[in-house]
């Protein structure tokens, strides 16, 4: 096979390029909101987290949500997230999340799967609390912390909120 010189730079290029995926702050303006919802061997759990654009933690929980689905528990960790930021007035946020159907059913690029249909409803009237307010998938190690603090979760009978000092 023949490549010109400029075929191959852009295929040296490629496959040299490393991308670092991590945590990103929000800007100075907001907050940052991660979630998860992960699936254990006996039950589901949610976590969130609230972070300045520092990194500095505003409040985190987790919570265990009985027998459910991934997508249950994600949607369930993101509805009372958003729940949690109308009640500490956080007006200004930035979230994400590693479900990209469930950002995307928010969003309303996506149907609702029905399952969660209830849920999205809510999390879309919710999201009319927030002066600011946008949604975006991030990869599985960009949302390590939400993840940790989800997996908690699991252990927890009722949910555990931590306030400027999170543990992990």
């Amino acid at each position: 096979m023949h490549y010109s010189n400029s075929e191959m730079n852009t295929q040296q290029e490629k496959s040299n390029v490393e991308q670092l995926i991590r945590w990103s702050p929000p800007p100075l303006d907001r907050v940052t909101l991660n979630f998860d919802g992960p699936i254990g061997s006996s039950s589901a759990a949610g976590g969130f987290i609230f972070r300045t654009n520092s990194g500095k933690p505003l409040v985190a929980a987790s919570f265990n949500t009985g027998l459910s689905t991934v997508l249950v528990a994600k949607a369930m960790a993101l509805r009372n997230s958003l729940i949690c930021a109308k009640d500490r007035g956080f007006l200004r946020i930035k979230v994400e999340g590693d479900l990209k159907l469930v950002i995307d059913a928010i969003s309303g690029v996506s149907a609702s799967p029905w399952r969660l249909l209830s849920l999205i409803q809510h999390m879309r009237h919710l999201r009319n609390s927030f002066e600011f307010i946008s949604f975006k998938h991030v990869f599985k190690e960009a949302n390590y912390v939400a993840n940790t603090l989800a997996n908690l979760g699991h252990g927890l009978s009722s949910v555990c909120f931590w306030e400027e000092c999170v543990l992990w």
